[in-house]
């Protein structure tokens, strides 16, 4: 009985630590987002417009929140930016939970850092099935890690370290790799072209 509630209790802990950052960049992203909507919609009624269309407004607040993302990231890349970056890396991102997990998950993902999470078939039992994945990363003893999603959800799934021969990069963007696996399956011949 004793496990039961240590079990219950590290796999509510574990996925408190996942949500709680997720849910604070949501909800940052949702106020910034709804900041930039209210902007524009002063700014279409200020420049006299009649225009009621939420839409349009809509558009708007998205153009400006893409125009700061733009706008960070070349900041990001000079000196005092990357002074910054580092400075708020050792200084405060340490202390947030996850943030080191989601952050090097986000360079991965979008090809700023290691193997872009190239999409793989991975011969996990030595037969002639193959489950489709990702590479996360190269270990220095000629073996690997492996993430194989859970279909359709393909954010869930299992971790395995195999060696390099049991692996197979296919020649297939991860956008296509992700419709396959949260399709079950459905459009996986874009995978092999």
């Amino acid at each position: 009985m004793k496990r039961f509630f240590k079990f219950i209790k590290t796999t509510a802990i574990g996925g408190l630590l996942v949500i709680v950052p997720i849910t604070i960049i949501l909800f940052v992203m949702a106020q910034l987002f709804y900041g930039l909507f209210s902007l524009s919609q002063s700014l279409v009624l200020e420049l006299g417009l009649q225009v009621n269309d939420a839409l349009i407004m809509v558009g708007i607040a998205l153009a400006v929140l893409l125009g700061l993302c733009f706008a960070t990231g070349l900041v990001v890349q000079t000196k005092l930016g990357t002074a910054l970056r580092n400075w708020m890396n050792s200084n405060v991102a340490r202390r947030i939970p996850m943030y080191n997990a989601i952050s090097s998950l986000t360079r991965r993902f979008a090809g700023l850092e290691g193997n872009q999470f190239a999409p793989v078939e991975v011969d996990l039992y030595d037969s002639s099935a193959r489950a489709v994945g990702f590479l996360i990363e190269d270990l220095p003893d000629d073996r690997c890690t492996v993430f194989i999603p859970s279909a359709p959800v393909a954010t869930i799934g299992t971790i395995y370290v195999v060696e390099q021969q049991k692996i197979r990069k296919l020649d297939a963007s991860v956008t296509d790799t992700l419709a396959a696996i949260s399709q079950w399956g459905v459009d996986t011949d874009k995978l092999y072209p």
